[in-house]
């Protein structure tokens, strides 16, 4: 007795084997528009979760360079922070708790790291664009390719004199903001710092227009907000600093009223572009 489609010897008839042959083309039909439907439901999520999709993730270290500024120019604003980080280094060399220095999240073009390089400070970062990162690694940074809470999650907890995040958060909802302050304060030692920088919406240029340039900028976060949520978070010392204001195009003339209104507007309009926020993990002691 043989199987349909077969011959007597156990052989598949020609039959047969043009109908498995049309159902093989058909799977694969069907796994190739599978596949193209998955790879548009992954963009279409990318999208709704940080704005951007692969053909904008191919344009961003170039659109880096036109809205970001100048690598000088950044540099020479990032180093205002090294008497920080000294201070910081410092104060653990002389509690006998040295630290593994700065860990930089969302690096980008790795100003900072380079700028902490050059100053003899250990500093290592972890970004999501490959781009950047593999750029990093080719000027000698310490950089890998990765998701910033996953990174310093992984790192061992209470060794980091300083976490710094250079507008990254304003790419970030609120439960993932709350995930990396929680991360940052996991890799922390006691009495280290989280440092974040971020557009001010105080200045009414920023907030209105300036922040939109970048599509994957999910919205401006008030200084009071971001000084809660790290200060709920769980660090203490809480400051906000206001930085790089707009030098105004004039000067407020008379006296009185009509000045303090030129004032008020001058420093809307051209006060502090940025700020920080720089909050310390506790001393076991202090969270008794």
């Amino acid at each position: 007795m043989t199987s349909a489609g077969t011959d007597p010897r156990g052989q598949t008839s020609p039959e047969r084997m043009e109908a498995l042959e049309a159902q093989v083309r058909d799977l694969a039909r069907e796994l190739a528009e599978t596949s193209q439907r998955v790879a548009g439901l992954e963009t279409e999520l990318r999208v709704q979760i940080d704005g951007s999709g692969p053909r904008f993730a191919t344009l961003y270290a170039d659109f880096t360079d036109r809205f970001r500024g100048p690598t000088v120019e950044v540099t020479a604003k990032l180093a205002d922070y090294l008497p920080d980080v000294r201070r910081l280094i410092g104060a653990a060399a002389r509690a006998g708790a040295a630290g593994a220095g700065v860990v930089d999240v969302g690096s980008g073009r790795g100003e900072w790291l380079a700028l902490l390089r050059d100053a003899g400070v250990p500093a290592s970062g972890v970004d999501a664009n490959p781009v950047f990162v593999e750029a990093g690694r080719a000027r000698g940074l310490d950089l890998v390719h990765g998701d910033a809470v996953a990174h310093l999650q992984g790192l061992q907890p209470d060794t980091v004199d300083l976490v710094t995040a250079f507008h990254l958060i304003e790419h970030l909802d609120v439960e993932k903001l709350l995930a990396l302050l929680a991360a940052a304060r996991h890799a922390l030692r006691p009495g280290g710092c989280v440092l974040l920088e971020t557009p001010n919406p105080s200045n009414l240029r920023m907030a209105a227009c300036d922040f939109y340039n970048d599509p994957t900028h999910r919205s401006p976060l008030p200084p009071a907000l971001t000084e809660y949520l790290v200060s709920a978070s769980g660090f203490g010392e809480v400051e906000v600093r206001p930085l790089h204001p707009n030098r105004s195009p004039f000067e407020p003339a008379g006296s009185g009223a009509g000045q303090q209104v030129e004032q008020l507007v001058a420093l809307t309009l051209y006060g502090p572009q940025d700020y920080a926020v720089l909050g310390y993990k506790l001393q076991p002691a202090d969270r008794a």
